[in-house]
């Protein structure tokens, strides 16, 4: 089992659980990964191949966070960013370590859904069965966009890549995606119909909950709000600023988890505790409510402990998670636009007095900690085994005969905005 994924802890984790599980199963278990992650990749008993260094990763998030918070601004700048920190020559290097791994008849793949594109690439070339795993709805939502960006913005580095393989150069990535016929989904059916539903084929697996580091149960006089925006660099910077500031203005206090010390204000207030990192899986059912960036990890840890949640959420995919538990009525949250402490004050006093809220979480909570969930993505990736696939190319034909009146209406709206573009 070759697991590939990309990106920071909620990308990442729920693949070293998958790959424990796997590796319970009986099977040989690689997972191809950031250098950063060596720790915790070792812990769960998996092998492991990193795509880069420890330092470099780091570089790369902090290269990285404008695009990523808005990558529509400045599309050359995401093209200078693929190009300053070599990720087409990654991804031939990705090609390459899943061809030597690869065994005819025995070896699976398990990808990151759209990062994952050297396991559809290998899928073409040797016939390589693939899963690609999706950790959030927003990599559905947003694959529209996406995909305009890797053909009009990227596509010259790919195209070059693809030949290189001798590959076609691929013109409908949407279609590419979503050719992969085996496609798990690692959030549950409630949180897809909270907003826009993932395709009809692909398998709501549940949230499946990351490895993460154990330590003792915390002792606090009085248990304090967790403020933490995650392990990545894309973060608005007025993040901890208003967090810290809500916190204080009604008299709480905070514990404040973030390894990036260039976020952190210039100055903590009495009351503010910072650690670089801390257990979550042992610290959160311990605090008093979580006020955090809309990460998919994150969320799902606290709804795992029926902790209540405030959502700052700005950026790539948080909003879109933010509204889902929102409309489902487990957490409130504030767009930037309406980030101020008052108002974020309100809303952490709010969910701190709701005296019924681990009561009416019960049901949610079992199901966002069961172990169900990574069974469920197991099973599907064994079926696997054995039966080597020769990926086909999506013909743009059948697609568009498939479309309704209205999605042809919208796509031919789509092409006459490229041209006038």
């Amino acid at each position: 089992m070759l697991l590939i994924t990309h990106g920071t802890n909620g990308d990442v984790l729920p693949f070293v659980r998958i790959g424990r599980e796997l590796a319970e199963r009986g099977h040989e278990v690689t997972v191809m990964t950031h250098a950063w992650f060596a720790d915790r990749i070792a812990a769960a008993g998996l092998r492991h191949l990193p795509i880069d260094t420890a330092e470099g990763y780091d570089r790369h998030l902090d290269d990285a966070r404008q695009f990523m918070l808005d990558p529509l601004k400045d599309p050359g700048g995401v093209l200078e960013l693929y190009q300053r920190n070599g990720l087409f020559e990654l991804l031939a290097d990705e090609v390459r370590m899943i061809e030597a791994h690869y065994r005819p008849g025995e070896t699976v793949v398990v990808a990151r859904h759209t990062s994952g594109m050297a396991g559809l690439m290998a899928a073409e070339r040797r016939g390589v069965p693939v899963a690609l795993v999706s950790v959030t709805p927003h990599q559905y939502v947003s694959l529209p966009v996406v995909g305009e960006i890797f053909r009009n913005v990227l596509g010259r580095g790919y195209d070059e890549i693809f030949r290189s393989f001798g590959l076609r150069p691929v013109r409908d990535w949407t279609g590419y995606l979503m050719s992969v016929k085996t496609q798990l989904a690692l959030w549950p059916e409630w949180f897809d119909a909270a907003g826009q539903q993932a395709p009809g084929h692909v398998v709501r697996c549940g949230f499946v909950l990351g490895d993460t580091a154990e330590g003792p149960v915390p002792e606090w006089s009085e248990p304090p709000v967790l403020i933490t925006g995650g392990t990545g660099q894309v973060l608005h910077e007025r993040f901890y600023d208003v967090a810290v500031a809500a916190c204080r203005r009604i008299g709480r206090p905070a514990l404040l988890v973030n390894r990036h010390p260039s976020f952190l204000p210039e100055s903590l207030p009495d009351g503010v505790e910072w650690l670089p990192s801390a257990p979550f899986a042992t610290v959160m059912p311990h605090v008093a409510a979580v006020l955090h960036h809309g990460g998919i990890g994150t969320l799902a840890r606290a709804l795992s402990s029926a902790t209540p949640q405030v959502l700052l959420a700005h950026g790539v995919d948080r909003p879109d998670n933010a509204e889902r538990l929102h409309r489902a009525g487990v957490a409130e949250w504030l767009p930037v636009t309406h980030w101020d402490e008052e108002r974020l004050a309100g809303l952490l006093a709010r969910a701190l007095d709701d005296d019924g809220y681990r009561e009416r979480m019960a049901p949610l909570a079992a199901d966002a900690a069961s172990e169900n969930s990574v069974r469920v993505v197991a099973e599907h990736v064994e079926g696997l085994l054995g039966t080597d696939q020769i990926m086909t190319r999506p013909d743009p034909r059948e697609r568009i005969a498939r479309l309704t009146p209205e999605q042809r209406t919208r796509l031919a709206a789509m092409a006459r905005a490229r041209r006038d573009v």
